[in-house]
């Protein structure tokens, strides 16, 4: 059986993103899970601040500021540098440098067009937070008066290779149970509730809905200082 062609402009390149996510809603919206219709209009229209965001969708990054250093007589002044973490515990480490990219897949991609001639995107840090990166270094002379994480941008760049891969196996799997796609309808009748039951439990496991994968509720950290700090931040 050919390929369907949605299959081929998705694998080609032909379509982006968004187009390839708004063509898939149409097949899965037939199938009637939640699940999977919340998976899909998450990536198209962004993740809610109540919404775990899946581990693809978390992005590391490198923390930046501007700080002095010594005594009021000797101080040193460092101006858009790596900032020590000192002996911060790695579990607030992580909670520090990583970001959750909750926009949609259409909003996500202008930033980066956007974004090309300058140096990718950061989170900031609240000043709240600025005694506790200063504590954990242990030095009482140390002022923070800027603070920023600098994402990882192969990272996000990396968010698009994700969902089109899933996409790929979502319409690959749905071709093989249902035939050629490019009408984007299937024919759920030709199927026992059995059989249904199991390409949605497939596809499932496709975008990872074992929820083993997911990050959102940092159930370690979730009531700590720094927690609380880390979030007023990113709203």
């Amino acid at each position: 059986m050919a390929k369907s062609q949605i299959i081929k402009d998705l694998a080609n390149g032909a379509v982006d993103t968004q187009t390839a996510l708004k063509r898939a809603k149409v097949l899965l919206q037939d199938l009637n899970n939640q699940n999977l219709l919340d998976w899909i209009n998450y990536e198209i229209g962004g993740y809610p601040d109540d919404v775990e965001v899946p581990e693809y969708r978390v992005i590391s990054g490198q923390l930046y500021g501007s700080y002095m250093k010594g005594s009021i007589a000797t101080h040193i002044k460092y101006n858009d540098v790596v900032l020590p973490l000192g002996k911060m515990p790695s579990e607030q480490q992580d909670k520090l440098l990583m970001c959750p990219m909750r926009i949609s897949i259409s909003a996500l991609a202008d930033m980066i067009c956007k974004d090309k001639d300058s140096q990718g995107f950061v989170k900031n840090i609240p000043a709240d937070y600025y005694p506790y990166i200063a504590k954990y270094n242990n030095d009482p002379y140390m002022v923070i008066y800027s603070a920023y994480v600098k994402l990882n941008m192969p990272q996000v760049r990396d968010i698009f290779a994700q969902v089109e891969s899933m996409l790929l196996d979502i319409l690959a799997y749905l071709e093989k149970n249902f035939g050629n796609l490019d009408d984007l309808d299937i024919d759920i009748e030709s199927k026992t509730d059995v059989e249904l039951d199991e390409i949605i439990k497939h596809l499932l496991v496709i975008i990872h809905f074992d929820n083993s994968v997911n990050i959102g509720n940092d159930n370690e950290i979730k009531n700590s200082e720094i927690a609380s700090y880390i979030e007023k931040g990113n709203q």
